[in-house]
């Protein structure tokens, strides 16, 4: 969480904007594979998981390369929201109704 308050306190600085990214990457691959673990099938929300990983696997996949660093900055901090909502959905029970994350619009 560390990671995520600092992405999320104020824009990155340009100048660190790719070890955020890296990290937060790296919490992403950790929590997906807990999250897709569970069994969300015997609520009947595997297809929503299943569409929310796929949008965060396609959404990091898309990570800007080139143009101005603000850019780069304002990504970073979308990835921080991802990341701390698949956080609270890794801690979630399946079948506890709660309003799905961010990392699915």
């Amino acid at each position: 969480m560390s990671t995520v308050r600092v992405t999320l306190g104020r824009l990155p600085l340009a100048a660190t904007v790719d070890h955020l990214l890296l990290r937060l990457r790296g919490h992403i691959q950790l929590l997906l594979p807990e999250i897709e673990a569970k069994d969300w099938a015997r609520y009947g929300q595997d297809d929503q998981i299943r569409f929310m990983a796929a949008s965060v696997r396609n959404r990091l996949n898309n990570e800007p390369k080139t143009g101005p660093a603000v850019v780069r900055c304002v990504y970073a901090q979308e990835v921080a929201h991802i990341c701390r909502d698949l956080l609270a959905l890794a801690l979630a029970e399946p079948g506890f109704e709660q309003p799905y994350p961010a990392a699915a619009s």
